[in-house]
């Protein structure tokens, strides 16, 4: 006589959707996820809900007398000297950021993977991805010790030339140079590992051929590497031009009020006005021209990779 065969219960062979079957499949990724998700909407969708500040005199006015003043804070900006500088200060900055920054991972990330010995690129690896991992408090102070007027190695320099020490946080002339400096040493190392990712997985057929052609190191890097990680640079540059302007804590950090005709932002002013100043509906206003710039200079770049045939990022 046959014995029944007693079938195990499966909860998903209960679930007719096709959709929920999948996420349900999935459902440990789904969880993984929540937490951050909640994050996100917390701390960057929920103050969206009061975007509408932007356009009344909120904080300039007792609660009872706030009003709807359409687009006058907008004027207000435009007319206002120090915004403006502000804003050119920014563009300046940024680009100085561009030209200066992004190329210097993708030399790292070529000249670590020109390395051999194992145990002397992770230990270069490892001394140039650890200052992604400090905050600018910590990154400023650091500086700060170096480039101090006295008792720095900025001041022995300056002894041993005979020459008196340069003030880099008071000079007007050295604080971009000194922002870009620092930014490149906080992320230049991290930001390697992307494309050194990239490289990894270039077919290494592609150098024994070029080595048999007799071609040299620069040329391989030249005509292989390069043209393999193309994809892979488009995509970060479009990334990098959309927090391009996000640079607030840098300067809240390193830029000193006798240097603000140089080194101030348009984050830097928005936090002046909007927090400091209680100017809040007038802050809103700053920030969101602010985002509007960063979504204007993504799209510009991501139709300007599609024009070229480019990876782009939608």
């Amino acid at each position: 006589m046959e014995l029944p065969v007693k079938r195990s219960f499966h909860f998903e062979d209960k679930i007719k959707n096709p959709i929920l079957k999948k996420i349900y499949k999935q459902r440990h990724l789904f969880l993984m996820l929540i937490i951050p998700l909640c994050i996100y909407i917390l701390f960057d969708y929920v103050p969206l809900t009061k975007i509408y500040w932007a356009f009344t005199n909120y904080g300039e006015v007792r609660l009872d007398k706030v009003e709807f003043i359409g687009l006058a804070n907008f004027k207000r900006l435009f007319g206002t000297q120090s915004f403006l500088r502000a804003l050119k200060n920014t563009v300046i900055i940024s680009l100085y950021k561009i030209l200066y920054g992004f190329p210097i991972p993708i030399i790292i990330a070529i000249l670590l993977n020109e390395i051999r010995n194992k145990a002397y690129k992770r230990t270069v690896q490892t001394i140039i991805y650890f200052p992604h991992f400090l905050s600018w408090v910590v990154i400023g102070s650091i500086f700060y010790m170096l480039l101090a007027p006295q008792n720095s190695i900025n001041a022995q320099i300056a002894y041993l030339l005979g020459k008196e020490p340069i003030y880099w946080f008071a000079s007007r002339k050295y604080i971009r140079s000194l922002l870009v400096v620092s930014d490149i040493w906080q992320g230049a190392g991290y930001g390697a590992i992307v494309y050194l990712a990239a490289i990894s997985g270039i077919d290494i057929n592609l150098y024994e051929a070029a080595i048999v052609d007799g071609a040299s190191k620069f040329r391989q890097i030249w005509h292989i590497t390069l043209p393999s990680i193309r994809s892979t640079i488009v995509i970060m540059l479009i990334f990098r031009l959309g927090r391009i302007l996000n640079v607030f804590q840098q300067v809240l950090v390193m830029v000193k009020p006798i240097v603000y005709e140089m080194g101030d932002v348009i984050q830097t002013y928005a936090y002046r006005t909007g927090i400091s100043e209680m100017k809040i509906g007038y802050g809103m206003t700053v920030s969101i021209f602010k985002a509007v710039v960063s979504l204007v200079l993504v799209l510009v770049a991501n139709k300007t990779a599609k024009y070229f045939d480019e990876e782009a990022i939608f």
